[in-house]
């Protein structure tokens, strides 16, 4: 093996691996000469937005994929969730290039290519994409818990605890790994790969449907729990209208009836009865105690 600066070759008696990380456009340059590569294909490999995919060149096959970021915190786009490889390989040659440090390259080297378990190029890139989907796993697990740790909080009464922002970033990277998955699901299932590569290969599929089921488990749930949380939020406001709305119906009479006595006029024959200020009180408690009466009989209290 040969190390560089940002260059690491692998090789032995079938294949050649390079793997170059943060490339310059001068090396990506070099590398198109050396191994007759478009070079517009190689620079693709420095634009941080490309999405998963797969071409055929005329003398190699081109994959991009992506793998999850461990430091990603509610990403608001597949850029900030996850970073890119790009892989070309052929007969005998495989190159990787990514612009950051790949942690997936080299356990893939030290597990694999040390104790001569793969050697073919395909069969690396069938370890490669393994290992990028697997890097969704962790976080499918997380999303997953998270969603029914706010259900339980919600439908115990403890909607303080959860709030709208958190569902949004919940339910958004869901779908930005859904997307992502579905994109790395058609290159996957367009891979082809030796004989004995096959079984691998199965369980490269199996994985990806597994996390893009899960994904789409908890994408649905956030949408269902958003809908049901601003539901109970609104009941909440309508019960405290109602209450108050009761309130309201006992005080409007009484205070209609304060409101007529309080006012200032000379001749007011009730003012000069003696038994006036008990008879009023009297009536007041009449007109409460018929207004609790019909509302128990509507059901309302």
């Amino acid at each position: 093996m040969n190390k560089t600066l940002n260059t690491t070759t692998w090789s032995n008696d079938h294949t050649t691996w390079i793997d170059i990380t943060d490339p310059t456009h001068a090396e990506l340059k070099e590398f198109s000469k050396q191994y007759k590569l478009d070079y517009y294909s190689l620079a693709d490999c420095l634009e941080p937005a490309h999405l998963p995919k797969k071409e055929t060149l005329q003398d190699f096959t081109f994959i991009i994929l992506r793998v999850y970021d461990d430091k990603a915190n509610n990403p608001s786009s597949i850029q900030d969730m996850s970073h890119k490889i790009a892989i070309f390989y052929n007969d005998r040659v495989i190159l990787t290039v990514h612009r950051v440090h790949a942690a997936i390259i080299e356990e893939i080297r030290a597990k694999y290519l040390e104790t001569d378990t793969i050697s073919e190029p395909a069969e690396i890139a069938t370890k490669i994409m393994y290992y990028a989907v697997r890097s969704y796993e962790a976080n499918a697990i997380g999303l997953s818990e998270k969603i029914d740790r706010m259900e339980k909080q919600i439908f115990m009464g403890r909607q303080t605890r959860v709030t709208l922002e958190q569902l949004y970033y919940l339910k958004n990277t869901c779908r930005l790994n859904r997307r992502i998955l579905l994109l790395s699901k058609d290159v996957i299932m367009q891979h082809t790969t030796t004989e004995r590569d096959s079984g691998a290969l199965q369980d490269v599929k199996d994985l990806i449907q597994k996390l893009s089921l899960s994904f789409d488990e908890t994408h649905d749930d956030s949408a269902n729990l958003s809908t049901i949380y601003l539901s109970i939020v609104s009941l909440k406001t309508n019960d405290v209208m109602k209450l108050l709305t009761i309130f309201s119906v006992f005080f409007m009479p009484l205070t209609f009836i304060v409101g007529i006595y309080g006012m200032n006029f000379e001749y007011m024959p009730e003012l000069s009865w003696k038994l006036g200020y008990p008879l009023v009180l009297l009536v007041m408690l009449l007109i409460s105690v018929v207004i609790f009466w019909w509302f128990k009989r509507r059901k309302i209290l």
